[in-house]
């Protein structure tokens, strides 16, 4: 493995161990004040009857290529989720089930240009739709997506990031009904978009950024917690229609699988309507944008 992968891998197993207990696991916890958080390096080595040496060069970050019988056996000693599993194997330069390369470098920044993208999402209003490339970077969306919150062409390029501004930007922190339950997830997704493209050279300084920004998403990132998606209601506080109710819906490019089309779908009769009206509003030139983008903030 390349030294960015074996560095990942080793800081995603430390996370994981330090947030079991013995208890999690079926150990004893022994007598005497434990030292660790979590569990120890050896407990791990022994759930996965794996050599603790070994297993320690692991963690370490070392070259020492694990297989993938060894990593399934990790990933059971560490109650891994679906999502963190299929995380682990990615780091591990083994993906488990879909076939995927692990690291492929190319992002998708030419797809948001593409027309027929454009009118894809144009055809898909009064519904918000947006592309983004794995670390969220909002390459194209239509005018439904653009005015749900605010303005998002208003805002400085570099900002056009979905994780940057549910953490740093304030109509975006104020139009999360379940702000806490939100950066929980897109923290979480994003991890798990990282795994697929880890050693691009965009991740280090977009992370930076991030966590020099917000120490909410700092704190958040520290977990290591992985999801690829969720089913649950996401409630936004548009400041031009009033409440929404949205599931939403991802869909991957045929021509870079990396790139994400996300679609909003309206959960009930009154979200539907006020889609309506919102697209209304836009078609007759009522929308220039909410009031003037505030300076960001980070959140805490």
């Amino acid at each position: 493995m390349d030294d960015v992968r074996s560095r990942e891998l080793g800081a995603y197993l430390r996370a994981r161990r330090d947030r079991l207990t013995p208890a999690d696991v079926g150990l004893a916890a022994g007598g005497g004040r434990r030292r660790v958080k979590g569990l120890r390096r050896e407990e791990v080595a022994v759930l996965a009857n794996v050599g603790s040496t070994w297993y320690t060069w692991l963690e370490q970050g070392r070259d020492v290529r694990p297989g993938a019988e060894v990593l399934a056996a990790i990933a059971d000693a560490l109650l891994l989720s679906d999502d963190e599993r299929r995380h682990l194997f990615l780091l591990g330069g083994r993906p488990e089930t879909d076939g995927r390369q692990p690291n492929t470098d190319a992002l998708a920044g030419p797809a948001g240009d593409d027309g027929r993208l454009r009118v894809l999402l144009d055809s898909l209003s009064p519904h918000p739709a947006v592309v983004i490339d794995p670390r969220f970077e909002i390459l194209a969306c239509n005018a439904a997506f653009r005015f749900m919150i605010n303005d998002i062409e208003a805002l400085p390029r570099t900002d056009r990031n979905w994780a940057y501004l549910h953490f740093t930007h304030p109509d975006w922190i104020d139009g999360q009904a379940d702000y806490a339950e939100e950066c929980e997830i897109l923290v979480a997704k994003l991890r798990a978009c990282r795994g697929e493209t880890l050693t691009h050279p965009a991740w280090g300084p977009l992370l930076r950024r991030l966590r020099e920004e917000s120490p909410l998403f700092a704190r958040l990132w520290d977990r290591a917690d992985v999801s690829s998606g969720s089913r649950r209601v996401k409630r936004i506080r548009s400041p031009h229609v009033g409440s929404l109710s949205l599931r939403t819906v991802t869909l991957r490019l045929h021509e870079n699988p990396h790139t994400r089309v996300v679609v909003h779908q309206p959960e009930d009769r009154t979200t539907r309507e006020r889609l309506d009206e919102l697209a209304a509003r836009i078609a007759r030139g009522g929308i220039d944008g909410p009031a003037p983008v505030r300076h960001p903030r980070p959140a805490t």
